[in-house]
Order: structure tokens, then sequence, then C-alpha cells
């Protein structure tokens, strides 16, 4: 005899339609369910089995287990009735307009999926103008999932989320919770002094006794010399409180000895690690002694390498740059001409390809590039005549390049980047001799001015700023690829020796994420490198990591891409 089984949901939702008909009718039901002045039918069974609430209530010994009437507190009749209707069919309509008291009484009635649809709804509706209330609601209702997405949204929009008008309303409690967090994903800690003076300022008279507290989670050493003694020194609400001040007192000593770091190690000399950016290589010179059109990302938090579509077209001796959604790659060499053309990959949109963008005024390989307040800057570089002094300012809002002021000296293979407000460029090849020159340029006044030169020329060099540090990384010094590290405190103008790197790069890439300085590719000499070293500041030491590229490489443009 050949046993059947059939399996099919049609069965339940045929019971519970009918079920649901019967209800409607009154029909078979054997208790009734009381809210406001409403008296609403149903059956037992039905409630028990969707419900624990009504399950428990209903076979333990509760007085409620043989009344034929149940009266329910706190619960809208219209609430009811749409928890009722998802009792019988499985679905339930979420809106704005219902959500709020939705919400609570699914918790109360322990109906899980009622709280699970709330919690999703929520989710999709988080912005930066209520996902700190959002976050509360769900804490208050035991919302895990809820409170999770809205925490991440509110580091990852912190900058947004502190000018609304939903901010300034946060109990201290709940604003100390916020700001201590590692994982608010700020390029500075700017914003989250700001905010902190911001909500204290909002009602002075009631807030001002919580600023010891919360000055105390702001990483004021980590802010620059500049901005602690220009901003923060100047403010009434600090000069007031001595607690206030001893924070104050710290972050100038961090600066002012940087002898005493070790010995001053703290939260907030830490810089905080919930940022999103990850390390992106593009193009270079490949294996094959060609360009190459690879585009890698590192995501340090997953540790590993992935792909990025190609590039429309192979580069070495390139330059790389990330302005908000977007990561651009600027210039360098095809293996024929040197290149003054532009693509950027757009990651606003669904699936992101690349596009060219307005092209540079001239051609440049090995030119330097750094990004100060969302503009590109490109200086220098070589169009396979000249190796140029002038610098060009890209300008993302109305795609179009201006030139500015000219450096000293013609560089190619020069280090570019932003640090206390100016822009150093540093060592690099004139044509005919290696440099350990440097120069610095005021975006306020349009004018370079020279700095101390490094103990050892270079060119092809990483460079990265770390707090008030710049690290200037390997390179070529005319008979040695290099491992060594130089350091040039911009506060001081003095160099330094640095640790060295475990392994001698030239042509590479250098770039801080996460409070780390990374450097990546480049040549040692005899091979290509396809690795990547990180320096950790706490104990001065560098380490090779186990993830490599999928592609050796070196004249590689290397960026920092933080999606917003």
């Amino acid at each position: 005899m050949i046993e059947r089984q059939i399996f099919t949901d049609s069965h339940a939702k045929s019971i519970l339609t009918t079920m649901n008909n019967l209800r409607k009718t009154n029909t078979l039901c054997d208790v009734s369910l009381k809210v406001e002045d409403r008296s609403l039918p149903a059956h037992r069974i039905v409630l028990a089995a969707c419900s624990d609430y009504f399950c428990a209530m209903f076979t333990n010994e509760m007085s409620e287990r043989n009344k034929t009437e149940i009266e329910l507190h706190d619960i809208p009749a219209s609430v009811m009735l749409v928890l009722l209707d998802f009792v019988y069919t499985e679905t339930v309509d979420v809106s704005v307009e219902n959500v709020q008291e939705l919400l609570p009484a699914a918790c109360l009635l322990q109906l899980t999926g009622v709280k699970q649809a709330c919690s999703d709804f929520l989710q999709k509706q988080l912005d930066s103008t209520n996902c700190l209330g959002i976050r509360i609601f769900a804490e208050n209702h035991s919302c895990q999932d809820l409170k999770d997405a809205a925490e991440v949204f509110c580091y990852k929009h912190f900058e947004e989320l502190i000018h609304q008008e939903e901010f300034l309303t946060l109990q201290a409690a709940e604003l100390e919770t916020l700001i201590k967090s590692d994982e608010i994903q700020v390029e500075s800690e700017v914003p989250v002094y700001e905010a902190v003076l911001a909500w204290t300022r909002h009602d002075p008279m009631n807030k001002d006794q919580y600023l010891p507290q919360l000055l105390r989670h702001v990483r004021l050493p980590l802010l620059s010399a500049k901005y602690l003694t220009d901003v923060v020194d100047n403010e009434a609400l600090i000069k007031q409180n001595h607690r206030c001040r001893d924070l104050l007192d710290e972050a100038k000593k961090y600066h002012l000895r940087p002898d005493l770091r070790n010995s001053l190690q703290n939260i907030r000399t830490k810089p905080r690690t919930g940022s999103d950016g990850v390390l992106v290589v593009v193009g270079g010179f490949g294996s094959m002694q060609n360009p190459i059109d690879v585009v890698e990302k590192y995501d340090p938090k997953k540790q590993q390498w992935t792909r990025l579509p190609v590039m429309t077209k192979r580069r070495r001796y390139v330059a790389a740059a990330s302005v908000k959604n977007r990561l651009y790659v600027i210039g360098g060499y095809d293996g024929q001409n040197r290149l003054n053309s532009v693509e950027v990959l757009d990651f606003s949109d669904d699936e992101p390809q690349w596009q060219t963008v307005a092209p540079m005024q001239h051609r440049r390989g090995l030119a330097g590039v750094c990004v100060y307040q969302d503009a590109v800057y490109v200086c220098g570089g070589f169009d396979g005549r000249d190796r140029h002094t002038s610098m060009e300012r890209y300008d993302p809002h109305i795609d179009q390049w201006n030139p500015i002021g000219n450096t000293a000296v013609g560089r190619e293979g020069a280090g570019l980047i932003v640090a206390n407000d100016l822009i150093y460029c540093i060592g690099g090849y004139d044509g005919v001799n290696l440099l350990n020159t440097v120069e610095k340029f005021d975006p306020n006044t349009s004018q370079w001015s020279s700095v101390p030169s490094m103990t050892t020329k270079r060119s092809g060099a990483g460079v990265a700023v770390l707090h008030d540090t710049i690290f200037v990384c390997g390179g070529y010094d005319g008979s040695n690829h290099l491992s060594s590290v130089e350091c040039f405190n911009v506060r001081t103008e003095q160099w330094t020796s640095g640790a060295n790197m475990k392994i001698p790069r030239c042509y590479v890439g250098a770039c801080t994420l996460r409070g780390s300085l990374y450097v990546v590719a480049g040549y040692d000499g005899s091979s290509l490198l396809d690795s990547i070293e990180c320096y950790d500041p706490s104990d001065e030491s560098w380490k090779l990591l186990d993830s490599t590229m999928s592609a050796h490489r070196c004249d590689a443009g290397v960026t920092v891409f933080r999606q917003r």
C-alpha cells in the first residue's frame, strides 16, 4: 500500500479565513475584548495560538481564564481592530499614522509578527530628523533590531542629526551615550565638540552642569593645536569651569609635549574607529609591465580586499581622490601619453559605472593630489616634457578646474597632503635632482612658502597625516628603495625619524583610516608588491597584514573612500 502525504498552506489559510468570517458575524465566539467603549468578539483558541499573552491568560490560573469579557487598558479600539485582523489573517497594515500606537500594543499582547512589522517599517523611515527619537522609542519597547538599526544610522549620520531640533532636546544621559561611542563616523572631533557646545548653549541654565562630564567624551587631544587655541580656548563656558579647563590643558599638553604622548594615552587620544571608510587602490604599473585598469578596495573591518568596476582607461602614474560619494581618478599615463583626463565612480547610483568629468588644464603623471573642503587639489606632475610647478583646483559642484599659485620647484613623484588647514608638497623629482625640499600652500591666501627640508631625498614616497604629524613613507633616494619613514610635526615644523616599514616601498600609496596609518603596494627594488602594512601610533610599530591585493602594482592611485 502506497502512503501519500499532501503538504499545502492553503488548508491553514482556508481555516483562518473561515474563522475570521465567523468572528465578524460573532459566530462561535467565546470571548469578547473590551477596549474603550467597544466590545470585540473573538475565539479563545485563536488568540491563545497567536499570542503568548493570551495563551498565559487562558491556560493559567488567572482571574480572566473563565471570563467571557476581557477588559484591555491603554489600547485604542482602532488599534485593537488592526491587531485582531492580524491574528486572523497574518497581515497588518502599518502606517505613519498608527505605528506609534501599534507597536506598544503589539509588545503588550506579545504579537511578535506585528512587532516585527512595525520595526521593519520604522527602519525604512529613519532619517536625520527622527533617528534619535526612534532609537529611544525602540529601547523603551525592547525592539533590539530597531534600536540597533537606529544607532547605526545615528553614528553614520552624526554630522547631520546634530543640526536637528530633536538633538537639542536629548537628555544629558542620552547625549553622553551617543558621543562616547567609538562608532560615530566623523572625520575629526570638531563636530563632536561643536555638538556638545550647541546642546549646552540651547539651555545653559539647566545644561551647563553637565558640560564637564560630556566634554570627557570629546577627544580634545585629536583637535588641531590651532583649533584648540583659537576656538576651544576662547569658549566662555569652558573658561569658567575648572574641570573643563583641566581637559583642555590635557589636550594642549598632548600637542606641546610629543615626548610624553605614550604616558598621556587614554580614550581621548584614540581616534574613533566607527568609520565605514575603505582604502581604494586604482590602476598603476602591473606585473605585465603595462598600465592596468584594476580597482580594488580594502575594508579594515572585514580585513579583506574586493574588486570595484575597472576603469575605462588603463592608467599608470595615476592619482586618486574621493569627495563624498564620488571616487575620482586623475591623470596618469596610458602607455603612450600623459593624461589630463579625469573619470569618476559615483556610488550614489544604484549600479555605479565610471564616467568622465572635466579634464585638467595640464597633462599630469605622478602628480600629487589631496582634498581640502570638498575640493580636489592637484599639483606638479610630468606631462612628457616638463615637470609642472602649477597647481589646479577642481570644484565638483560646477565640474571645473581652475589654476592657483605655482610652487617654487617643478615636481613629479611628490606627496601632497592637507594638515592643519595647509597643503604640503613634499619631495619628488625635478627632472635633474631628487628632492628633500618641502613647500606649503595656504588656501586662504593662495601663497606658497618654504618649509624645513627632510633629512632624505625622496621621490615616490607615500604621505599621510596622523594627528599633527605628516608621515613620509619610503620612496627612492637615487640609490635605494627605502623602508625608512620621516615625520614632520606641523606645529613645531621639525622632522624626526619614524619606525621603518617592514618592506622597502617606492611609488607607494599611504593614507590614514580608523586611527591607523596604512601603506600599500609599491616596488621594493626587485618586485612589484601586493601587500599592505599598518602602523599603530599607540606602540609606534608596523604590521604586515595577511590580506593581499589581487594585483601586484606600483604607481597606483590610493585614497580613502567614505560613502555618505
